[in-house]
């Protein structure tokens, strides 16, 4: 008869048999861990996690290809980086300067609108850079501008009706509403 290497088949056999138990369950062990540490980074959400891990513990190898099918697909550090990426380009956006009349783009350095032709700074006397108009000096080369002429006072164009006061002070009338009043 046939004689079999190392003792009985049975005897191989069942070696093999352990040898692959014991292989499939280090392979699961170390299933249920990695699932572990990619949940944690993919959601913060402690059912999810739980819920994750007894899927692997319960069906192995199918219960980590479900997983893998309903997993987040981006990790936190992903979606944070993301995030980061989409305020910097809104921050860009904001940067950019828009013409108060017209609301379209125009260069930091336009002293008028070119759609609309609306002063949006003034020149220094000096340097002829670009000026904000509420700056009292030119940054760049440190110019005072001059002051701005303080307007003279308006002309009052107050029509009281007879047996009538002001409300609370002056009150200013449009011409174009004394003439519908008058006719």
């Amino acid at each position: 008869m046939f004689d079999w290497p190392g003792g009985s088949w049975q005897d191989t056999v069942r070696l093999v048999l352990t040898v692959l138990s014991i292989y499939g369950a280090v392979i699961w062990v170390a299933l249920i861990f990695w699932v572990f540490r990619d949940i944690r980074q993919r959601t913060r959400d402690p059912i999810m996690q739980l819920i994750s891990i007894l899927l692997v513990l319960a069906f192995f190898l199918p219960g980590h290809w479900v997983y893998l099918i309903l997993r987040p697909r981006q990790t936190l550090t992903e979606l944070y980086e993301r995030s980061l990426e989409e305020e910097a380009i809104l921050q860009d956006l904001d940067d950019q300067k828009a013409c108060p009349a017209c609301r379209r783009r125009v260069r930091d350095d336009y002293l008028v609108c070119p759609f609309c032709l609306v002063d949006l700074k003034e020149r220094c006397e000096a340097c002829d850079k670009p000026l904000d108009f509420g700056w009292l000096a030119c940054p760049y080369c440190g110019h005072e501008k001059a002051p701005a002429a303080a307007p003279g006072p308006a002309a009052n164009h107050i029509e009281e009706e007879p047996g009538r006061r002001p409300l609370g002070g002056l009150v200013r009338r449009s011409t174009s509403l004394v003439r519908r009043r008058d006719s």
